[in-house]
């Protein structure tokens, strides 16, 4: 767990996770199996929960299992950030269109967070999670985020990302940076390969924001031979639906 996080405040949402992950009633020793943790620290962990209302406990099995409370809590952001579903349905389309992985995700601080994965339907699919994280300036969905934002903003923001960065951090480059980002602004998205994630290349998208909401990233991220063969029919395809999507 990172250092700076409450452990009682990262332990719940551990355990949130790891249900969204199983998808299924988990007994405590299950859970601590899993996580690591103390049987008695568990045990205080799953009741206090269950107290609050975020997991229910099945006296019968001895197991607990997430509740629709935890659902409800982030339901008022999928609306704001995702408006009446016609994005959900635009990554439907446009995995069906091309059949790689398509994903959503918004800066958080320092780093690009995903919110909406649909995972692609052929070979070798590049599998995420919602809510992992990518790094803000190396990553092609970081870079297309960057894209809206003033030169010294990005200054700021690679001054501060090089400031934390440890001894075997990577750190970035400006004049780099500027021209990938340059690049982007001029022909509307963003291209990249390998620099993430070994073999695998993304397009992406910055999506227009609705008035007052943050922006969203749209990218297709699949192995990079296949990525570099379908690049033209992925930008046009892509392109089309997003036109398409900012009419509605």
């Amino acid at each position: 767990m990172n250092p700076v996080v409450v452990k009682s405040v990262g332990r719940v949402f551990e355990a949130l996770e790891l249900f969204d992950r199983t998808r299924r009633p988990m007994t405590a020793t299950e859970v601590g199996r899993a996580l690591h943790y103390p049987q008695s620290s568990t045990l205080v962990l799953l009741k206090s929960m269950v107290v609050l209302g975020y997991l229910a406990f099945d006296r019968k099995e001895h197991t607990y299992l997430s509740t629709i409370r935890v659902a409800l809590l982030g339901q008022w952001l999928e609306n704001s950030l995702y408006g009446e579903g016609h994005l959900l349905a635009l990554l439907d389309d446009i995995r069906e269109a091309t059949g790689e992985t398509v994903s959503l995700s918004c800066q958080n601080d320092l780093a690009m967070q995903f919110t909406q994965i649909r995972m692609g339907t052929k070979p070798l699919t590049l599998h995420i999670q919602s809510g992992a994280v990518a790094p803000l300036f190396h990553s092609t969905i970081g870079l297309v985020a960057l894209s809206e934002k003033s030169d010294d903003d990005i200054t700021s923001l690679l001054e501060r990302v090089n400031r934390k960065a440890k001894g075997g951090d990577r750190k970035g480059d400006l004049a780099t940076t500027l021209q990938s980002v340059r690049k982007i602004r001029r022909v509307g998205y963003g291209i990249g390969h390998n620099m993430y994630v070994p073999e695998i290349g993304a397009i992406a998208w910055l999506l227009p924001p609705r008035t007052g909401k943050r922006s969203v990233v749209l990218a297709v991220a699949g192995p990079s031979s296949r990525i570099k063969a379908a690049e033209r029919e992925i930008v046009q395809s892509v392109g089309t639906a997003i036109r398409h999507q900012v009419r509605r």
